[in-house]
């Protein structure tokens, strides 16, 4: 789940927005198909259809949700959607600001990548389409005045000039944090810059549930998954004992109804 403030979300729907006609056609398409099974389903006397009986998927909901007269919620087991009034604001604006605000958050980074951080009208976080790469490309040319050119890792890749200077000064954070599965830190395309070792990618982002992401000292360095009040830790290295200390006292801290909590390590091979 995540929480986007009311006044920002234009930035959030309309900021994902095809230019291209087609593509936006698509968008609006979708969104009139849900707006219809929505008041389907209000008039069944079950009040209760399912997607596939309204005949829509969730790709679709995804897909209409770009117009902000679509709000969808997944509690981990089922999905509700309901139709609202969408944003009024101009969707130019708002696909500014989402880049802004992907900049901010994930920088220094790509036009590629923000076609796929946004999940573009395909509702697919695979990979972007061209049409998606395209727009991402113009948004970043809009952008042009506010962007500067850096090198990581020795690629090319933009950050907002007004953010530069502090990220030249930035130091490495002592902290000890467990990360939720999804959190946005781990939301980037370019996974290897993340975890450079590639057996240690598949367990953090397997094709099955994710896990969470252990982080000590802004490195990431093992996995963990909990179930009910037990949270099992699978680091990628040996952890110094303080750091085993750290991570009880955040499990400790957890806001879960549990009669107990517990840490347990894991014991597997740890060799890259």
């Amino acid at each position: 789940m995540y929480v986007v403030p009311r006044a920002d979300v234009a930035v959030f729907t309309l900021g994902r927005l095809p230019r291209n006609p087609v593509l936006g056609a698509e968008v609006r398409a979708a969104a009139e198909r849900a707006s219809r099974a929505f008041r389907s389903r209000q008039n069944s006397l079950e009040r209760a259809l399912s997607e596939r009986a309204t005949g829509l998927n969730f790709r679709e909901l995804r897909i209409a949700s770009i117009t902000g007269a679509v709000r969808i919620e997944w509690d981990g087991a089922a999905i509700s959607w309901r139709i609202v009034e969408p944003p009024t604001e101009e969707p130019e604006a708002a696909r500014l600001e989402l880049a802004r605000r992907f900049l901010r958050s994930v920088g220094p980074s790509t036009p590629k990548e923000f076609a796929w951080w946004t999940g573009g009208w395909s509702g697919s976080f695979v990979s972007a389409t061209r049409g998606e790469l395209s727009d991402a490309q113009q948004t970043f040319r809009s952008l042009e005045m506010e962007l500067i050119e850096v090198e990581l890792e020795g690629q090319k890749r933009w950050v907002l000039r007004a953010d530069r200077s502090r990220l030249e000064r930035a130091v490495p954070v002592d902290t000890v944090r467990l990360l939720p599965a999804g959190d946005p830190y781990l939301a980037s395309q370019d996974r290897a810059l993340l975890v450079p070792q590639p057996r240690f990618r598949s367990e953090l982002w397997p094709k099955s549930v994710w896990p969470g992401a252990l982080m000590v000292n802004c490195e990431l360095v093992g996995t963990w998954r909990r179930q009910v009040g037990r949270v099992t830790v699978r680091a990628w290295r040996p952890l110094e004992s303080e750091v085993k200390d750290a991570v009880e006292h955040e499990v400790s801290r957890m806001p879960i109804e549990s009669a107990t909590k517990e840490v347990r390590w894991s014991t597997g091979d740890m060799s890259p």
